[in-house]
């Protein structure tokens, strides 16, 4: 797995396609790692002759973590938020996309289609509205543009759990909030968690990320995300229970042009059988774009 300098941290990435489309960058969302993308989503963009770049964020997968800012820090911080008081969080949705320009510079991408699932989706947003020159088009997916409400700490919050309990625990979550027309199955559920545990497993770095999207509210996003001026598609799954698909027509409405997929049977992850017809769409839009 390729480990390269990016700005001041390390970013774990891997690639594919032979570029002559140009260049699609993938983020993934809060505490997931980039083996979460599935390789009939990744795939897809490569077959169309797109340079495909996706990566682990900060704090997940093998890329750098911030574990100097650890459990009992950022269980006080919970409090913090809690209780509605502001708050610093370790970093914000700001540090976490000059990481994606930093990963381009490295990379000698000067423009990129920039793709983004639920936390990846405001960084999308936000690099979308502060580095256009960046920015062939972006897509936004299953995400929000307004403040997050605080009570999400409480779903999404992580413990430290042994690795069977970790295993069920996903299984659960996708079971609440998974895709119903897409599902794998729990046995499918179980190999997905336990290789990201075997992977990487960093709930304290779940958690940091968590912070920075809870930060977002006092950066005046709604607001940025209105002065977005290049090619932009919001998707959602009209069966998303964690970000309800209202959060991503809004996202639509805010910005000037942009259009807005619903893709029925879709819930709040990415499973194979949704990877290529996902795909299929986020494609149609980069395909549409002038460049």
């Amino acid at each position: 797995m390729p480990i390269i300098q990016a700005g001041k941290i390390k970013l774990a990435y891997e690639e594919s396609g032979s570029g002559e489309a140009g260049s699609v960058i993938l983020i993934r969302g809060q505490g997931t790692q980039m083996i979460h993308w599935p390789d009939t989503f990744y795939n897809a963009f490569a077959t169309q002759g797109f340079r495909t770049v996706r990566f682990d964020n900060r704090d997940t997968g093998f890329s750098e973590k911030f574990d100097h800012i650890g459990d009992r820090e950022l269980e006080a911080i919970r409090k913090q938020v809690a209780a509605g008081e502001d708050f610093d969080p370790p970093y914000t949705l700001d540090d976490m996309v000059l990481d994606v320009i930093h990963l381009m510079d490295a990379l000698n991408i000067k423009k990129a289609h920039i793709v983004g699932i639920s936390m990846g989706g405001f960084i999308t947003q936000v690099l979308a509205a502060k580095y256009p020159a960046r920015v062939l088009s972006m897509t936004s997916i299953m995400s929000a543009s307004g403040s997050v409400d605080p009570p999400i700490i409480d779903a999404l919050w992580s413990q430290r759990l042994p690795r069977e309990a970790f295993i069920e625990e996903w299984v659960e979550y996708i079971r609440l909030f998974g895709s119903p027309k897409y599902a794998e199955g729990d046995d499918h559920s179980r190999a997905t968690a336990a290789a990201a545990f075997d992977r990487c497993y960093s709930p304290d770095g779940a958690n940091r990320q968590i912070l920075a999207i809870l930060a977002a509210r006092d950066m005046g996003l709604q607001s940025l995300v209105k002065t977005i001026s290049v090619p932009a598609l919001v998707v959602h799954g009209e069966n998303d229970r964690l970000i309800p698909p209202e959060k991503g027509r809004e996202t639509a409405e805010l910005i000037p042009n942009a259009k807005f997929k619903l893709v029925r049977g879709m819930g709040h992850d990415t499973p194979p059988k949704l990877g290529h017809p996902l795909a299929e769409i986020v494609i149609e839009h980069i395909q549409s774009v002038e460049t």
